[in-house]
């Protein structure tokens, strides 16, 4: 039975002759990046094997060998919102814990039970993500028979950092009273060990559509007295993340037309006021989170975060200010801004110069498959948008405000999105960033019982449009997908 030895953590592993290495890493608690899911398509789970670099998901182990991992860089991951704990009522005595579970990474508060303060924050890559950068990976893995290492590794990441929370706050896990958890509708179903079959096939219906509370300790052990608050879903692909959203933002009180959007692996938006609400799940897949591009990585030290033009040459940003290694969502959206503006791009996405490349520095460069994965995601949303306005009756400039939730809505330079067509130019002055709106939404959950109860009468409220059947999107999305050229 070969051996894989690990030196930098003292480890060996045992597998069986010819088994895998990605899977026998898997199962040993070692995932490797792995955007693709394992499908050998990304080239992302580079590792070393006696010294030389393969891919993990394409090597067999059919000896003992030595194995280094590559130095991976902390992510970025946004914990500010515009929480406000105006009201304190919790559903129990004690401390609250409020989670927000991404398709990324997972965010953990801690808050003091009796005044609402948010004491302690930690967050983690989602290790899922050695299953897949996006949910339909994760999907397929839990149908394959795996829906239990899923659900085991959510859980012990959310317990990891439920201990370095109450570590930070001098508290024990056992004095925590409520949990909430809000995350889109797979991330809520692996975490509750639910199978998503649901979200594999039409009608994509959500299971889980009404609020509950049950004892959290059969989930998270490490918390044997808190009370767990499951938030329903919108639809089969709007969750409970963007119910946060709506909690946080207060879309649902205001009187003038308001467009939430949150994008991520899955762009889930809701445009309206008090009157009306309308919510659809745009299929933007990963790219604006660094997956299925060539140099593509998420936002973390030696991403290029940030693309400019000086006399007519784009000039580079990198988080963590040394040499690049490769570029993440905000950095890809203004680079393709900056080819456009320089006449590399024409109108139809086509790179204008015979390499069929666009040069970044430091090696770093956009092929011309990572410029039809920035059309197809930023196609997606728009058409999401546009559609939603006409089911609304209106027309985009009756929309009053614009507020982008989540990491990248953060870091997004609103020109550039507006510039390459990811959000209607006309929108551009009134774009806000909200920040991790969903996080906020999950505070003001444990922080008061009668939000969740709301939730339920939200869900009631809004109405969600299927933009695939939609008897216009062919052609909304086709027109979408390309650029204006710039007058110059």
């Amino acid at each position: 039975m070969p051996t894989i030895y690990i030196p930098a953590q003292k480890r060996e592993i045992a597998v069986e002759t010819g088994a895998g290495l990605m899977d026998a890493l898997n199962r040993g608690g070692i995932f490797p990046d792995a955007p693709c899911g394992g499908n050998g398509t990304c080239g992302k789970c580079k590792v070393f094997v006696d010294g030389a670099e393969v891919l993990a998901c394409k090597t067999t182990v059919d000896r003992d060998i030595t194995l280094t991992l590559p130095q991976t860089a902390e992510l970025r991951v946004l914990h500010t919102g515009i929480y406000t704990h105006q009201r304190l009522d919790p559903l129990r005595d004690g401390y609250l814990l409020a989670f927000d579970i991404g398709t990324t990474s997972v965010v953990c508060f801690l808050l003091d039970g009796k005044t609402g303060a948010e004491l302690a924050g930690a967050s983690m890559l989602n290790p899922q993500t050695a299953f897949g950068a996006d949910v339909i990976s994760r999907i397929r893995t839990a149908l394959r028979g795996e829906l239990a290492q899923l659900s085991a590794l959510i859980r012990d990441a959310m317990m990891t950092l439920i201990r370095e929370v109450c570590s930070k706050a001098d508290i024990s896990p056992g004095e925590i009273g409520v949990i909430s958890v809000v995350g889109n509708p797979a991330m809520q179903q692996l975490f509750l060990g639910i199978s998503p079959e649901n979200l594999s096939k039409p009608p994509f219906a959500s299971v889980l559509t009404e609020p509950k509370v049950i004892p959290a300790t059969d989930i998270l052990p490490i918390c044997p007295n808190a009370h767990l608050l499951i938030v329903p879903d919108i639809a089969g692909f709007v969750g409970a993340d963007t119910m946060g959203c709506l909690l946080s933002t207060g879309l649902y009180a205001k009187d003038e037309i308001t467009l939430l959007v949150d994008i991520g692996t899955n762009g889930e938006m809701v445009l309206g006021n008090k009157n009306q609400m309308i919510a659809c799940a745009a299929a933007a897949g990963p790219a604006l989170e660094g997956a299925n591009i060539r140099f593509g990585m998420r936002a973390a030290d030696g991403a290029i975060d940030h693309v400019w033009l000086e006399n007519g040459e784009m000039k580079c940003s990198v988080i963590g200010g040394g040499e690049a290694r490769g570029i993440c969502g905000s950095g890809l959206i203004d680079a393709v801004a900056a080819g456009i503006r320089l006449g590399l791009l024409n109108k139809r996405g086509n790179i204008q110069n015979e390499e069929r490349v666009m040069h970044l520095g430091n090696g770093i460069y956009l092929t011309q498959d990572d410029i039809r994965q920035v059309q197809l995601a930023k196609g997606a949303v728009c058409t999401g948008i546009l559609l939603m306005v006409k089911r609304m009756g209106v027309e985009p400039e009756n929309i009053q405000t614009v507020q982008l939730a989540g990491a990248f809505g953060s870091y997004l330079d609103p020109e550039n999105a507006c510039r390459i067509g990811l959000i209607p130019e006309e929108l551009f002055s009134r774009i806000e960033a909200v920040g991790n709106a969903a996080g906020s939404g999950a505070k003001m959950l444990a922080c008061d019982k009668s939000m969740l109860e709301f939730t339920g009468v939200l869900t009631e409220k809004i109405e969600f449009l299927e933009l695939a059947s939609q008897p216009d999107f062919s052609k909304t999305f086709a027109k979408a997908m390309t650029f204006r050229e710039e007058t110059r």
